[in-house]
């Protein structure tokens, strides 16, 4: 979907996190990554929006699962 938008996977992610009317708090030390977390002014359609809404939920992130993150319990 990044592709038919023009934009990186990360950009999609952003402007997702943003079209729901969350806060996006993407993390970067790279000034070239920074400028490009910024550029999301696009918009992804309502069809393209119901479609990740809807998304199958990972349920397994394998070694990863330890970080609280991915382990879907809470952090508090």
């Amino acid at each position: 979907m990044a592709e038919k938008y023009g934009v990186s996977a990360a950009q999609l992610c952003i402007r997702y996190v943003i079209q729901l009317g969350t806060v996006a708090l993407p993390k970067t030390a790279d000034p070239d990554h920074m400028k490009s977390n910024a550029d999301v002014d696009f918009v992804i359609s309502d069809e393209d929006m119901k479609l990740l809404t809807n998304m199958e939920h990972i349920s397994d992130y394998g070694d990863f699962n330890i970080f609280p993150v991915f382990s879907g319990k809470p952090l508090a």
